[in-house]
Order: structure tokens, then sequence, then C-alpha cells
């Protein structure tokens, strides 16, 4: 289904915040794409747990092969590969190909554009993990992605399907992480 830039443009002034924005962003990207993307990275932390510092960019696993298209036609210009940019909106949209947890699992939203799907609370704690153990990283963004960790883990604890976390945390190789994030929160 074509959105066009118009309808586009009225969605986001319509979004009374930024999550709705970000809902916004997956359920027309979705449509205009005929395919049902998921929100990931620090987009859906942010989704997930509005109180932690909302992402720079909105992170979208999505059919590549048609999504570059639909967003230039909304006015975004490529940054770099995957990532594109509208200024006027301060708007960064990455496009994403490989989604290494359960599409099953994710979230359902539903918004007045569509439904949008987010990353569970258990891919997106076992993903953070990872980057803390095996990426390079600043002592920042360490923080960062420490609190964003702690928070998932404080307002999910009790509902986290603790079967798959384990699998997705052994299957990533940070279950001492997760040992020692659950030992000091």
């Amino acid at each position: 289904m074509r959105i066009s830039r118009a309808t586009f443009d009225r969605a986001m002034a319509s979004a009374p915040s930024e999550v709705e924005r970000i809902q916004y962003v997956g359920a027309l990207l979705g449509k205009a794409t005929n395919s049902e993307p998921i929100i990931v990275g620090g987009s859906a932390i942010y989704l997930l747990a509005p109180s932690l510092e909302p992402s720079l960019d909105v992170d979208i696993i999505t059919d590549r092969s048609s999504a570059p298209n639909v967003v230039e036609s909304w006015g975004f210009v490529r940054r770099n590969g995957r990532v594109w940019r509208r200024e006027d909106l301060r708007l960064d949209i990455d496009l994403l190909r490989e989604f290494r947890g359960s599409r099953k699992r994710s979230l359902l939203v539903e918004t007045p554009h569509g439904a949008v799907r987010v990353a569970c609370p258990e891919d997106m704690i076992v993903k953070r993990l990872a980057e803390l153990k095996h990426w390079p990283t600043t002592p920042a963004w360490r923080r960062r992605i420490g609190e964003q960790v702690t928070v998932l883990l404080g307002e999910y604890g009790g509902s986290l399907d603790e079967e798959y976390l384990t699998i997705r945390a052994r299957r990533e190789e940070v279950e001492d992480l997760l040992a020692d994030f659950r030992k000091n929160s």
C-alpha cells in the first residue's frame, strides 16, 4: 500500500509522544512495504521502558528490498548504508535485516496507523548483555547499556519467560552477565 509523504508527515505531527512516534513509523513502514516490521534495539527498549532515555533512531527489522524506496519517498536521505535521516523531523530510521530474537514472542502494538511488532524484553536484555560482553564500547555506552538491562529486569522481572531468557543467554554466551545483573539488582 502506498503511504504518501503527506500522510506520513500528518502521522508524525499527530503523535502525542516519542513512544507513539516510534510506533507510528513502524506501523506505516509495515503498511507501505506490506510486511510486519519489528522495532528492535534502543527504540524497542525505550518502548518497553519509557523512563529510559529515548533512542536517537528507530531501529527496525523490515523488508530491505522495498523499505529504502519508501523512506526516500517520505523525504528521508540516506546517511550511510542502512540509516536514513529527516532533518526537519530530527528522525533517523535504521533499516536492519537480521533479527536474532523471536518474532513469535515479539509484542504486537496496535496504533491508529496499523500494528507494529516490538522485540520482547527477553530478547532486548540478551542483546544488550551480548553488546557488553562481545562488542568494544565506551565507558559511557557501557553505563547506558547496564542501566537499560537493570531497568528491563526490574520492570519485567516477574513476567519474563525464564526458560526462553536462559536459552537465549546461553546461545549468546552471556549467562554469567545475566547472573551478575540479577545478583546486583
